[in-house]
């Protein structure tokens, strides 16, 4: 009998770091590993489950969420896991 997977648990399997995804690519948050950068994130609209695009990889790192561009660290980037949206893969 094969073991199926709930949707939090296939999407904990394939949250991956902000810093891992090609150019361009649409994601959803998953979670920020960073205690300390959660609260100032949430308050520049990094939001549970919210949807955003990778514009720029490096340092900064710059994600567009709804009509802003957020610049965040290379640092800070690593910690915030995110979810590649399935036409991206």
């Amino acid at each position: 009998m094969s073991e199926r997977l709930s949707t939090s648990e296939t999407a904990v399997s394939a949250a991956v770091p902000l810093t891992s995804v090609p150019l361009g690519t649409m994601v959803t948050l998953h979670e920020v590993r960073d205690s300390e950068s959660r609260s100032p994130l949430r308050s520049l609209g990094l939001i549970d489950a919210c949807r955003m695009r990778l514009c720029k990889i490096g340092d900064p790192c710059i994600v567009q969420v709804r009509a802003t561009r957020i610049g965040l660290s290379r640092a800070v980037a690593r910690c915030v896991f995110v979810v590649p949206d399935a036409a991206d893969r």
